[in-house]
């Protein structure tokens, strides 16, 4: 392939194939250049950031990491097929990166879509939650900002010391409504506040989700933290959908 070099910042053209450990950030910004900072840091993987902002772009420093101009959720779906089923995702937007990049790879497959509410059922079986961009539920565990470098403990909190019964991650995939389905990708952490999951969580969630018409709630979680997105498959418009 040819290499993507930090001059090229343009979306075209786009190599067929990206390096399989690629590591891919997705936003540019506060959160975005802190992941590119730690991963340079902790691994060898290269390094590909994307942000629509030129100027956010060019503000990263180069070394070891390349840069695209691109809206980061259209890229995915451009070349989500182009990655390494193992390459990691990071989402640094102020978006739910995983529910937003499967609207629009349903719509473009074949299928119409629309939003729908977190039903208050679910809300209320949920520690602190409060509302997000584009009809997002986020939630938590915490009602406080956490440290930028907090290590995950699997059974409490670092902070306050209080035990969990089970990962939040665990706690969403596990919730049940009557005709509604939920899929909730783990978020993996990388390092210490820092967390991505793979290409292949986004494809399989395609594959799950277009099974069929219904209504999704659509999450993406670590231990302590989450986002659930609401859709509804309303009927597939022309045509048949090919396996991602």
């Amino acid at each position: 392939m040819n290499p993507i070099t930090s001059e090229h910042l343009d979306i075209e053209p786009m190599p067929d194939k990206f390096p399989d450990d690629l590591c891919l950030i997705v936003g540019a910004g506060h959160f975005g250049k802190r992941a590119a900072r730690i991963l340079k840091e902790t691994s060898d993987s290269p390094i590909l950031i994307i942000d629509k902002d030129k100027d956010r772009i060019e503000s990263i420093e180069p070394l070891h990491t390349e840069k695209i101009v691109s809206d980061g959720v259209n890229f995915l779906v451009k070349n989500i097929q182009s990655l390494n089923p193992s390459s990691v995702i990071v989402p640094a937007i102020p978006v739910h990166l995983a529910s937003e990049w499967l609207k629009i790879f349903l719509e473009e497959h074949g299928w119409e879509i629309q939003p729908i509410r977190v039903p208050e059922e679910i809300i209320q079986l949920l520690p602190h939650t409060w509302q997000g961009t584009g009809g997002t539920l986020l939630i938590s565990y915490t009602d406080f900002l956490c440290p930028d470098d907090c290590p995950e403990p699997s059974d409490h909190c670092p902070m306050t010391g209080e035990t969990r019964s089970e990962p939040l991650h665990e706690l969403l995939n596990r919730l049940s409504i009557p005709l509604h389905q939920i899929h909730v990708i783990r978020s993996r952490q990388l390092a210490p506040g820092l967390g991505g999951y793979k290409a292949e969580d986004l494809t399989n969630l395609f594959s799950k989700v277009s099974q069929g018409e219904g209504k999704w709630l659509v999450g993406t979680a670590c231990k302590c933290h989450g986002a659930l997105t609401g859709v509804e498959v309303i009927r597939r418009a022309h045509g048949t959908w090919g396996a991602a």
